[in-house]
C-alpha cells in the first residue's frame, strides 16, 4: 500500500524529470560506476540511461551496483543496446544531438560548449579506454573537461556528474521550464514509478519470506 506521502513524492519527482536529456554509457565494466552515474542522473532529473554492451559482458543495471546507486537504479529506465553503431544511430534517427565526452584538447571545452539542444545525449566510454573510435566518429559534437593537474583523466562517475551538472545549469539559465516533460510524459513516468514500486515490494516480500523460511529450517536442524 502506497502512503499519501509516498505518492506525493513520486508525483513530484515525475514532474521534475527533464525532457530531452539522456546519458549513454558504452561498455562500462564496473557495475558500481554505472550505479554512481545513475545516482547523479536521478538527482538531476534524467529518467532514461542508454547502456551499450558490445565488447563487455552484459549485466542487469537494475540488479547490479545497488550500493553505489543507493537503489536509485530501480527508478531509472534503462535502454540496452548490443551494438555501438546501432545504438547511436537509433538515437540520431530519433533526433538526439550525440555529444561525445573525450580527453582531447582539440574538442570544445565544457566551459565554452553550447549544451542547450532540446534533445541531448551525453556519451561516456568505459573506465580504461573511454569512448570507442566508432562512438567518437558518429558523435555530432565532442566536448572535453580541460585539466591542469598531473592526472589527465577522471573517474567516469565524476566526469558524468560534471557534464550533467553543466547541461542542467545551461538549461536553467535559458529557462528550465521548456525542458520539463509535458503532462502525458509526466503521467507515463509516474506509471513507471508505480510499476517499479509494486514490483520491488513483491520481490522484497518474497526475499523476506525466503529468509525467514531458511532461518526456520536451520533452527530445526
Amino acid at each position: 500500500m502506497v502512503t499519501d506521502e509516498r505518492q506525493e513524492k513520486l508525483e513530484r519527482v515525475a514532474r521534475n524529470r527533464q525532457a530531452g536529456f539522456t546519458v549513454v554509457i558504452e561498455d562500462v565494466f564496473d557495475p558500481h560506476n554505472l550505479g554512481a552515474v545513475t545516482r547523479t542522473c536521478d538527482a538531476f532529473g534524467i529518467q532514461e540511461v542508454n547502456v551499450i554492451f558490445e565488447t563487455h559482458p552484459e549485466f542487469n543495471p537494475k540488479e547490479v551496483g545497488k550500493n553505489s546507486s543507493t537503489a536509485t537504479n530501480k527508478w531509472i529506465d534503462y535502454r540496452i543496446h548490443h551494438s555501438t553503431q546501432a545504438g547511436i544511430q537509433t538515437l540520431k534517427d530519433e533526433g538526439w544531438l550525440t555529444v561525445a565526452t573525450v580527453i582531447d584538447e582539440t574538442a570544445d571545452s565544457i566551459f565554452d560548449a553550447d549544451l542547450t539542444h532540446p534533445k541531448i545525449a551525453l556519451m561516456f566510454g568505459n573506465e580504461k579506454m573511454g569512448l570507442s573510435e566508432q562512438a567518437m566518429a558518429m558523435a555530432d559534437k565532442r566536448v572535453t573537461i580541460p585539466m591542469v593537474g598531473i592526472a589527465q583523466s577522471m573517474n567516469i562517475s565524476v566526469s558524468a556528474a560534471l557534464f550533467i551538472y553543466e547541461v542542467t545549469r545551461q538549461r536553467r539559465a535559458s529557462g528550465l521550464d521548456q525542458y520539463l516533460k509535458d503532462d502525458e510524459d509526466v503521467q507515463e513516468t509516474l506509471n513507471y514509478f508505480q510499476e517499479m514500486q509494486e514490483y520491488f515490494r513483491k520481490r522484497n516480500k518474497k526475499i523476506r519470506r525466503d529468509r525467514a523460511l531458511r532461518r526456520q529450517q536451520q533452527d530445526e536442524e
